[in-house]
C-alpha cells in the first residue's frame, strides 16, 4: 500500500513539474514592450475620480453611523466569533483573540459585550471603534 501512494506521489509531482516546464519557455516579456504598451495605452481616468483621494472620505462619518441595535444581534448570534467587535470598527484580529480563547473566554467576554450594549443603549461611541480585547 506505501509502495502504490508512493509511486503515484512521485508520478503526480513529475507531472506538475513537466506541465510547468513545457510552456514557460514560449512567453518571455520584455521591459521595452510593456513600456511601449504603456505608452500606447489610452488614459481612461475621469477628473472626478483623479481629482478626488480616497482619504478624504474619513472613516469618523462611517464609524459614527453604527447603529447600536444591529450590534446587539451581531453580539446576540455572532459574539463568540466577534463579528460584533468588527462591525463597531475594532481591528479584525479581534476575531483571532476571540477564537484562541474559545469564543472570548468560553462566552463570557461576549456575554458581558451584550449587557455593556444594552446598557448604554443610546450612547455606544466609546465602544466604537475600541481595539482593546475587553471593550468595556
Amino acid at each position: 500500500m506505501k509502495k502504490i501512494f508512493m509511486l503515484t506521489l512521485v508520478g503526480a509531482m513529475l507531472m506538475s513539474f513537466s506541465s510547468m516546464a513545457s510552456g514557460s519557455e514560449k512567453y518571455r516579456i520584455s521591459d521595452e514592450s510593456v513600456e511601449a504598451l504603456f505608452a500606447t495605452a489610452t488614459d481612461v481616468t475621469t477628473t472626478l475620480t483623479s481629482a478626488v483621494s480616497f482619504n478624504s472620505f474619513g472613516t469618523d462619518a462611517v464609524l459614527a453611523e453604527k447603529n447600536a441595535l444591529i450590534a446587539i444581534l451581531l453580539d446576540f448570534f455572532l459574539g463568540g466569533i466577534a463579528i460584533h467587535r468588527v462591525y463597531l470598527g475594532g481591528k479584525p484580529i479581534l476575531v483571532l483573540g476571540y477564537f484562541i480563547t474559545c469564543g472570548g473566554i468560553f462566552g463570557i467576554v461576549p456575554l458581558i459585550d451584550l449587557i455593556v450594549l444594552a446598557i448604554n443603549f443610546d450612547d455606544i461611541s466609546k465602544y466604537i471603534g475600541n481595539n482593546k480585547f475587553f471593550m468595556w
